[in-house]
């Protein structure tokens, strides 16, 4: 795997790009895995004194794994940090592996609550401004898997939301945690 590093308001010498290389390889070299093509551990830094802001971004397996730090310890406080998130998801989606290879195959119709499209309109506010602001933006594409696959990544991820490309119809489709628990489906 490849190791990308970039920065803002803040340079990367050699020496922390080396350094922040060897942490993260260390750490996942127990977690190898057998992967296709050609992919990479995106990291990017930001700071602000006194916090040093740390993304991590990785593939494992059909997986993208993410972790975010923001400490006072600086770029290899962060790496630490994040990594031990990265390290937690990782062994979550193992545990939840071994479980969905125990269970017959397939999602129980209970578990999977399927709401039609006309539900989920909801009328279209007035032309005012939005009153919110975009604080975070992911330039992700949507991976095609089966729907067992997505609900396990919404859960790995501890997402509320996950958004994929069914690979039985070739349509996007969203998945969405429901306050009551069960997991709702739009396809889209």
């Amino acid at each position: 795997m490849t190791i990308k590093i970039s920065s803002k308001d803040l340079k990367i010498t050699p020496d922390i790009q080396e350094s922040v290389e060897k942490k993260i390889t260390q750490r996942l070299k127990k977690y190898s895995q057998k992967q296709e093509g050609d992919r990479f551990i995106s990291v990017r830094v930001s700071e602000r004194k006194p916090n040093t802001r740390v993304d991590v971004d990785m593939p494992y397996l059909n997986f993208s794994i993410h972790a975010e730090a923001v400490t006072t310890d600086g770029v290899l406080g962060g790496i630490d940090k994040c990594m031990d998130i990265l390290e937690r998801q990782i062994a979550k989606y193992k545990t939840r592996m071994n479980k969905a290879k125990t269970k017959s195959s397939g999602l129980k119709k209970e578990i999977l609550d399927i709401v039609p499209d006309d539900v989920l309109l909801a009328s279209a506010g007035a032309d005012d401004e939005p009153a919110y602001k975009i604080i975070k933006k992911h330039d992700g594409k949507p991976q095609p898997m089966g729907m067992e696959e997505a609900v396990l990544q919404m859960e790995v991820l501890d997402y509320r939301f996950y958004v994929f490309i069914n690979i039985d119809t070739d349509a996007a489709n969203v998945i969405y945690r429901r306050d009551d628990g069960n997991i709702g489906l739009i396809e889209i």
